[in-house]
């Protein structure tokens, strides 16, 4: 894994880390990531993931349909996909992002998939529950935040009732982030790796 591209945002996670957290992705102007994610069915997709401020989202699919690729502009509410690859070489396929084809394995949608969508979800599941922070620790030669958000028992928000998320200890940007259900068995895990924040991204990015 390369190393974290940091930027001004550090600073010591608060007594409500997942607040502290967000208001700091919120600042971001966009990055960039691979991301690597584990359903609990055992399927797994690797992309190339953009995002920009606010709610441009392109993916370069890596696994299971390598050089797939997929916009989406909140301008216009649509999602690109180029099967093929080769964005702005031909003609893509315009679909709404409830559309299955552009849907992951585990349903997640286009529009919905940046990291701030995510802290939401885990903001809301917050409210129905606590956060904990637990001792800090290293993942994959980072200093990281290990934080636990569960539910009281018997509730879940989308079926996800804890959450476990790794966070980068200078930018508090998450590295890793597994959810369970009531069972306490996994759901995803997904692993944020090569994170560059508030890149330069070429002028066609989004708009090849």
């Amino acid at each position: 894994m390369m190393p974290l591209v940091l930027v001004a945002i550090s600073a010591p996670i608060e007594a409500d880390p997942i607040t502290s957290v967000l208001g700091r992705i919120d600042a971001l102007q966009g990055y960039r990531m691979t991301l690597r994610s584990q359903s609990s069915a055992g399927e797994e997709e690797v992309i190339r993931y953009s995002y920009q401020c606010s709610g441009y989202v392109r993916m370069d699919m890596e696994t299971p349909y390598r050089g797939a690729v997929l916009i989406y502009r909140p301008d216009t509410g649509k999602v690109q996909l180029w099967p093929f690859g080769s964005p702005g070489r031909r003609p893509g396929l315009s679909l709404r992002p409830t559309n299955r084809m552009v849907r992951s394995s585990s349903g997640h949608r286009v529009d919905q998939s940046d990291v701030g969508t995510l802290l939401r979800n885990v903001q809301q599941l917050q409210r129905h529950g606590k956060a904990r922070l637990l001792e800090p620790m290293t993942l994959d030669g980072y200093p990281v935040q290990h934080v636990v958000v569960e539910a009281e028992p018997g509730r879940a928000v989308h079926e996800v009732a804890r959450y476990d998320l790794w966070l980068d200890e200078e930018t508090l940007f998450p590295l890793r982030v597994i959810s369970y259900d009531r069972r306490g068995e996994r759901l995803e895990s997904v692993h944020l790796e090569d994170v560059t924040l508030d890149p330069a991204f070429p002028s066609d990015h989004f708009t090849p």
